[in-house]
C-alpha cells in the first residue's frame, strides 16, 4: 500500500515601509496504491329534395232549370235570344322552364397526409476544453519552475519572473532543514516565501525535484487557490483577508511587482517531515515580496481566461 501527503504553506513577507502578512497553511493528502493528492370523414349527407303534389280537387259549375204551369196568355213576341258569349280562349299553358343544368360535384379527394419529420435532437454542446499542459522550454529544474510560474502570471497580466540565484540558495537552506515552517533568516529576509510538501510511501526518488517544483507552483499554489481568492477582491486595495491562508500562495505567485523567484525542492527522508514516508519539500522565495496590504488592486488582477495548465 502507498499513501501520500500534500501540504502547502502561505506566503510570508517581510517589508519595511508597508504592512506585510506572514501566513502559513498546510494541506495533507493520503493515497493508497497510487500517489494521490488531497489539496416529457366526416362525409356530409346530401339532403333529399322535398316532394310536391298538385291539388287534385276540381270544382264543377252546376245549373238549375225550373218549370211553372199557368193559364195561357198571349204569346209574346219572341225576344231575341242573346248571343252566347264567346267561349273563352284558353291561354296557352306556360312552357315549363328548362331544367337547371346538373351541378357537377367534384369527386372527393382525400387530403394528402405528409408525415411530419421527426424532430432532431439538439446538437450536443461542445465539450469544455480539457486542461492543457504545456511543456516548459527546458527540462532542467530552473526552466520547469519558471515556466510553471510565468504561464499563470500571464493569465493575470503580470510580467515574467527571472531566476534569482541568491534566493534559490536561501530556499535550499530552508528546504534542507526538513521542517515545514517559514524561514526568512537566510539572506536576512526581505523577500516573500511559499512552501509546499509532497510525501509518499514509495517512489519518491523517481518522482523527482522537477515534478515536485512544477506541482507546487501549478497544482498547489495556483490551481488549488485561484478559486479561493474573493471574487470581489480584484481591484480592491486590500481584499477580505479572513481566508488569507487559503489564497496567499496564489496572490504571491501572480503579484505583478515581484520580479525574481528562486526555488529549491529537497527530498526529506522518512521520519523527518512525515512518520514513515519520504517527502519532497519545496521552498520558493520572491523578490520584491508580495501580499502587501493596500497594494492588491495593482498587483493581483482578474484572470483573462487562458487555458488551465497543470503539472501532471
Amino acid at each position: 500500500m502507498r499513501s501520500s501527503i500534500l501540504l502547502a504553506a502561505s506566503s510570508a513577507i517581510l517589508a519595511v515601509a508597508s504592512p506585510v502578512l506572514q501566513e502559513r497553511g498546510r494541506t495533507i493528502v493520503e493515497t493508497e496504491t497510487a500517489t494521490e493528492w488531497v489539496v416529457v370523414t366526416v362525409t356530409d349527407g346530401i339532403p333529399l329534395p322535398s316532394m310536391f303534389r298538385p291539388d287534385r280537387n276540381r270544382v264543377f259549375p252546376s245549373s238549375i232549370t225550373s218549370f211553372s204551369s199557368a193559364s195561357p196568355s198571349p204569346t209574346p213576341a219572341p225576344e231575341p235570344s242573346p248571343e252566347p258569349a264567346p267561349a273563352p280562349i284558353p291561354e296557352p299553358e306556360p312552357e315549363p322552364a328548362p331544367p337547371a343544368p346538373p351541378v357537377e360535384v367534384p369527386p372527393f379527394v382525400p387530403p394528402a397526409f405528409v408525415e411530419a419529420p421527426q424532430p432532431q435532437p439538439p446538437a450536443p454542446a461542445p465539450p469544455a476544453p480539457a486542461p492543457v499542459q504545456q511543456a516548459p522550454a527546458g527540462d532542467d529544474y530552473v526552466s520547469t519552475v519558471l515556466f510553471h510560474h510565468n504561464v499563470h502570471r500571464s493569465n493575470h497580466s503580470s510580467g515574467d519572473l527571472s531566476w534569482g540565484g541568491n534566493y534559490a540558495d536561501y530556499a535550499m537552506q530552508t528546504a534542507r532543514k526538513c521542517k515545514f515552517e517559514h524561514d526568512l533568516a537566510p539572506g536576512g529576509g526581505g523577500y516573500g516565501q511559499n512552501l509546499a510538501m509532497y510525501a509518499t510511501s514509495s517512489g519518491a526518488q523517481a518522482f523527482g525535484a522537477n515534478r515536485a517544483g512544477a506541482q507546487a507552483a501549478s497544482d498547489f499554489w495556483y490551481n488549488g487557490e485561484l478559486h479561493k481568492f474573493p471574487s470581489n477582491g480584484y481591484g480592491q486595495g486590500t481584499p477580505d483577508m479572513s481566508n488569507f491562508h487559503g489564497w496567499g500562495h496564489f496572490s504571491q505567485l501572480v503579484w505583478s511587482n515581484t520580479q525574481q523567484v528562486g526555488c529549491a525542492s529537497y527530498l526529506c527522508p522518512a521520519g523527518t517531515m512525515v512518520g514513515n514516508m519520504d517527502a519532497w519539500f519545496t521552498v520558493c522565495n520572491y523578490f520584491p515580496a508580495g501580499n502587501v496590504n493596500g497594494a492588491y488592486a495593482n498587483n493581483v488582477k482578474a484572470p483573462s481566461g487562458q487555458p488551465t495548465v497543470q503539472a501532471s
